[in-house]
């Protein structure tokens, strides 16, 4: 099993036991029927994530500000399921 075998592993199963976690927890809130999903924005301070306010290139900007206001589950599984894929192209 290649690194990148594993730390995909980790990243999906990491993304998996986020949303079991947050699926418990909003059937467990007896007032507040809704899910609600974090984001690399809720983890991080603002003043973290304040640098790519700075960037030029408009592409760049765009695709990183996406990335920090994505579901975090969603990000957690989609990396992993990039290093799956890049474990599979890089065979030793």
């Amino acid at each position: 099993m290649s690194k990148y075998y594993l730390l995909g592993g980790l990243f999906f199963l990491s993304g998996l036991v986020l949303v079991l976690f947050q699926a418990i927890s909003s059937l467990m809130a007896p007032g507040e029927t809704g899910w609600k999903t974090w984001s690399l924005l809720d983890i991080a301070d603002a003043k973290y994530v304040k640098w790519i306010d700075g960037i030029s290139w408009d592409i760049v900007h765009d695709i990183l500000q996406h990335i920090t206001t994505i579901p975090l589950f969603i990000l957690l599984i989609s990396v992993g399921i990039l290093l799956f894929i890049i474990g599979s192209l890089v065979k030793k």
